[in-house]
């Protein structure tokens, strides 16, 4: 009796929601069948895009990766050679990482010559950015990074309410996409609201730092 084994035909999917500026990572986990170690890359493409490749001398070159709000945190898996015919579990972080408010789709591969091929649509739910916060800010406060979203140079507008912080970065400054940019803020500010802060070391100020793309 001869057998032989067939790739899935079931697709998976997973769901991310985020709001605009912000990430999340989720877990994809898939089973390794195969008695010997083998290696599986992971791909992220857009909807239609992984059956785009071209067969260039009897094999399948695939078309260049494209901009997608999903990036594996690992290309590559070792899987260990599987011990039983349960197979041996193994797992890839997916970072969903909205360019845009709305919703956005891609699938994600995962594959090996010999361990077979694993699909999932990848759906994302990006949001309006949130407020963050808050920041303690004192002589030797630490930065607080600003990431572009969108996958294009941006230049944003940086505006604080209260006086009595400065940042260190003019505004609007230009930030290539998916960089980050480090802020640092200064509080210098004496001031007394009422007679009863005159027995205080010092008086709790709060501000807001807001950040806009510039139109």
């Amino acid at each position: 009796m001869g057998l032989q084994g067939l790739a899935s035909t079931t697709q998976r999917s997973m769901t991310f929601k985020a709001n605009l500026g912000s990430d999340i990572v989720q877990v994809f986990k898939f089973v390794n069948y195969l008695r010997k170690p083998t290696v599986y890359t992971c791909r992220v493409d857009k909807p239609g895009a992984q059956k785009q490749g071209q067969v260039e001398k009897g094999k399948e070159v695939r078309a260049p990766a494209q901009l997608v709000d999903f990036v594996p945190e690992t290309v590559t898996i070792n899987a260990p050679a599987a011990d039983s015919y349960d197979g041996t579990e193994l797992s890839v972080n997916i970072r969903y990482e909205p360019s845009s408010l709305g919703e956005s789709r891609a699938v994600l591969t995962v594959s090996s010559p010999e361990g077979g091929e694993y699909i999932c649509t990848l759906a994302g739910i990006s949001s309006a950015p949130q407020p963050k916060g808050p920041f303690k800010i004192g002589a030797k406060s630490p930065p607080i990074e600003f990431t572009n979203p969108f996958f294009e140079a941006a230049e944003f507008v940086i505006r604080i309410d209260n006086p009595c912080f400065t940042a260190s970065v003019k505004s609007p400054v230009k930030i290539d996409g998916k960089k980050k940019l480090p802020i640092t803020l200064t509080y210098n500010c004496l001031l007394y609201t009422s007679d009863a802060a005159d027995d205080l070391l010092c008086v709790d100020l709060g501000g807001r730092r807001i950040i806009k793309k510039k139109k």
